[in-house]
């Protein structure tokens, strides 16, 4: 034991105290004394500017403030490390992570152009992988499934072992369906299961893109849950199905034959799920939250939305709602701010991954597909009474018509893939439908069953 005290004096003494500085914030940061490590790393930030450890305790201050959700603060410290230490082994991380801050202020473009410099500018880079993934996932945002594809191809291609190997391929395999190319995008799954056997998600993936690509149709059903009178149900395409109850005010939230429930301040009158934000509801005049219990309220001209019937949550964060007495389609941000609003008389909207929004309208007989900037993609106007639309991880698009009696599924082109006769088959109308990761949908009554059909 004196032995080893001796040392540690010893290489106190051969160690600067810069290092010893930066040397003591590390040892906070595993400790996850985030506080501490701040302080001590702030502390060797400003007494010694010029050490060689300054560009790493800046990095260091400017992920903490990034994780925490402080990232106006944290984009100053990585600019400082871009302005001043561009030969540093920390710019291109600060690249990255300024790049990020920037696509989640939704400023595309200029998040394109910093990612790009790393990959042009620092080809030996560690976080090459993550840039082409970014890249990717940006190509893709803007509807440039080819080029999302080269990127990421970069990634599977180079990057076996990394980290963000299974997003790749399984962005790959929607980008290669999005271009008709569903056999493709099948051997982009099968890369990964051979590595993730027990991967339950790629399992829903997998069986939900075989179906489309052998055109195996929709027949089997059963009972899934009793609950009294289901209103609204919604799904995190994962396996967890999300159902409100009118009669008993609660969300039941089912999974694998477990259930709990929650009960809602007042009527909901929409459910949506986000992969990146989780579970939000409405009620006529605010939005909840599940996951933050953060629940917001939202103005036009300084008087608040009091009709709210529909609601989704886009890549960004961003809000789309639809309040039905004022006719109008809304756009705020994560913080409430107004973007933008289209008026557009509706009975109801829904939100589909690549950003389309289907509105639909004349008493549920005619649906809009549009983007948000006004651009109408297409109108589907020869089916009547929609009472409710959803679709699945590949953008298929399943509807229930004719008040309930039959069922439509569109692929993502908007081809006929089948039609249901959901009333002789199960002998009811149904009045709202849900689709999980795999391609099974779920049916619920005005009475109290859920219907799993696959």
């Amino acid at each position: 034991m004196k032995i080893l005290m001796i040392l540690l004096l010893l290489s106190n003494f051969g160690t600067s105290n810069d290092l010893r500085i930066y040397e003591s914030g590390m040892a906070f940061l595993l400790n996850k004394n985030y506080s501490e490590a701040i302080k001590e790393f702030q502390t060797l930030v400003d007494q010694y500017p010029d050490s060689k450890k300054a560009d790493d305790a800046l990095l260091e201050i400017g992920k903490y403030y990034y994780e925490s959700g402080e990232k106006a603060t944290a984009i100053q410290y990585f600019n400082k490390i871009i302005e001043n230490y561009k030969s540093s082994d920390c710019y291109d991380n600060a690249l990255y992570y300024k790049a990020l801050i920037l696509l989640d202020e939704q400023k595309i473009d200029d998040a394109y152009s910093l990612l790009s410099k790393i990959k042009a500018g620092i080809p030996d880079s560690e976080i090459l992988d993550k840039v082409y993934y970014k890249l990717g996932e940006i190509s893709g945002l803007k509807g440039n499934y080819k080029q999302g594809l080269y990127f990421l191809s970069k990634v599977y291609m180079r990057f076996p072992e990394s980290k963000v190997f299974d997003d790749s391929m399984e962005q790959a395999s929607y980008y290669y369906y999005k271009l008709k190319n569903p056999a493709e995008g099948l051997k982009m799954l099968s890369f990964i299961t051979l590595e993730n056997i027990k991967c339950e998600d790629l399992d829903y993936l997998s069986t939900d893109l075989l179906r489309f690509f052998s055109n195996k149709k929709y027949k089997v059903h059963r009972t899934y849950y009793q609950m009294p009178k289901p209103t609204l149900v919604a799904t995190d395409k994962k396996g967890t199905l999300y159902a409100y109850s009118k009669k008993d005010g609660y969300i039941y939230v089912i999974k694998k034959g477990k259930m709990k429930k929650f009960s809602t301040p007042s009527e909901v009158t929409s459910i949506f799920y986000s992969p990146k934000f989780g579970f939000f509801y409405s009620t006529e005049n605010r939005i909840f939250n599940k996951a933050t219990r953060v629940s917001k309220s939202f103005t036009d001209g300084g008087e608040p939305l009091s009709n709210i019937v529909s609601i989704a949550i886009d890549y960004f964060g961003n809000y789309l709602i639809y309040d039905k007495d004022r006719a109008v389609i809304y756009k705020f941000d994560k913080n409430g701010k107004l973007l933008k609003k289209i008026v557009a008389p509706a009975d109801y909207i829904k939100l589909r991954k690549d950003g389309k929004i289907f509105v639909v309208r004349d008493s549920r007989n005619v649906v809009d597909v549009r983007d948000f900037k006004g651009k109408f993609i297409k109108t589907i106007a020869n089916y009547k009474k929609i009472v409710d639309i959803d679709f699945d991880n590949y953008d298929n698009i399943y509807m229930l018509v004719d008040k309930g009696k039959t069922l439509i599924i569109l692929r993502e082109d908007f081809s006929l893939f089948q039609r249901v006769n959901i009333y002789g088959t199960l002998g009811g109308k149904f009045h709202h439908l849900t689709v999980d990761g795999d391609g099974t949908i779920f049916l619920s009554d005005k009475s109290s069953t859920i219907v799993r059909f696959n």
